[in-house]
């Protein structure tokens, strides 16, 4: 879906803390109190990304505090939200059943980063501006999440040209998001007991409430699924295995939610564009963790159990969805190919009683399935 990669790009240039945060040994001395103001920490948060990331800094980061409306105004001017993008994404996403009506997604996603995000990196300008001042633990481990992704662009490059027509881009910023998080969890682990507490406030505020569950589970995504991604990546061969996974990304989600497909370079299939009943006003590739989405919908709606859905989902072995208007609806067709045939007869059978429920549903085929719902 085009709103997974819109979704990422702009949590590259602004990341806010959204996942709980894992238990991590960390430095001794880190967490002792900190300096008065965030212009005297951040000299001490370059020291610690540095030493827990193995890298060192090739040049000074700018950093710029900003008052809350001018945060704002530069939040917004770094997103560039593209409302038309969102308003298509609002339509696929009513038609596969993943949200009721056409929401403003655009409006939600502008509220979604004011609330929540407190600093933020612009691969872009090379500068990590942040909300505020002063030098409190809720946002000292905030300075150490960006000066990571600072660190990273320094390395590796940040501000890659997007692939609006498959998971490259959502699979590449879960390896950075979770890279940045692994680090800043270091940092939390580091603080005194007190410190600590106050600094995990950030990931417990509530997001606004006419915010879309779906767009929520997009945006946390590479922030839940991240952490464990690199954490088994270094496990596996260190931080040196970690620097290739910046040259060679995941390019699925599935290689993310599950490393081992990543690290044993497990192939996906190739699957052509099925062919569209219009003109085609949107396309990509659903993959695992958007075939999830529709699975935890259906299972609302009782046309999936959860074990039948665990196996749909982690049977992925590639897709490709084309969608177009037809009247005041759109359109969505996927051709999604299953690793197994009884993996793809269990789907087969979710699909009926998802047909059963959306008139105007097909569902064709086998060895790719070929789904076509409207909406």
């Amino acid at each position: 879906m085009r709103l997974l990669a819109l979704a990422c790009a702009l949590l590259v240039a602004a990341c806010s803390p959204l996942a709980g945060h894992l238990p991590a040994k960390g430095s001794a001395t880190a967490g002792s109190p900190g300096p008065a103001s965030l212009q005297a920490f951040v000299p001490v948060a370059e020291r610690f990304v540095e030493q827990h990331r193995g890298l060192k800094f090739k040049q000074k980061v700018k950093v710029t505090f900003l008052s809350d409306a001018d945060f704002r105004s530069r939040l917004a001017a770094t997103s560039n939200i593209d409302a038309p993008a969102f308003a298509t994404e609002a339509k696929v996403f009513e038609a596969l059943g993943l949200v009721d009506g056409r929401p403003d997604l655009a409006k939600a996603e502008q509220e979604l980063q004011g609330a929540g995000v407190i600093g933020f990196y612009d691969p872009k300008t090379k500068e990590l501006a942040v909300r505020g001042v002063e030098a409190k633990p809720s946002v000292r481990h905030v300075v150490v999440h960006e000066l990571t992704h600072a660190l990273q662009d320094q390395w590796f490059g940040l501000d890659r040209p997007p692939h609006n027509d498959d998971e490259s881009d959502l699979a590449f910023t879960t390896l950075v998001e979770g890279d940045a998080v692994r680090i800043e969890n270091q940092y939390i682990a580091s603080l005194s007991e007190a410190d600590r507490a106050q600094a995990e406030q950030t990931s417990g505020s509530r997001p606004p409430s006419d915010v879309p569950q779906v767009l929520l589970e997009l945006e946390s995504f590479p922030y839940i699924v991240g952490p464990p991604f690199t954490q088994a990546v270094v496990a596996a061969g260190g931080e040196s295995r970690l620097d290739k996974a910046f040259t060679t990304p995941p390019t699925t989600t599935a290689e993310v939610i599950h490393p081992n497909r990543f690290l044993s370079g497990l192939s996906v299939s190739q699957v052509d564009f099925p062919d569209a009943g219009g003109a085609v006003i949107d396309k990509g590739v659903i993959g695992e963790f958007g075939l999830d989405l529709l699975l935890e919908r259906m299972g609302g709606r009782g046309e999936v159990n959860r074990a039948d859905a665990q196996t749909i989902a982690t049977s992925w072995a590639g897709d490709r969805y084309v969608a177009w208007e037809q009247g005041s609806q759109t359109c969505v067709r996927t051709r999604l190919q299953l690793s197994g045939t009884a993996a793809t007869r269990v789907l087969l059978n979710a699909l009926g009683r998802f047909a059963a429920d959306h008139p105007g549903t097909t569902v064709e085929g086998s060895a790719p399935v070929l789904f076509t719902a409207c909406g």
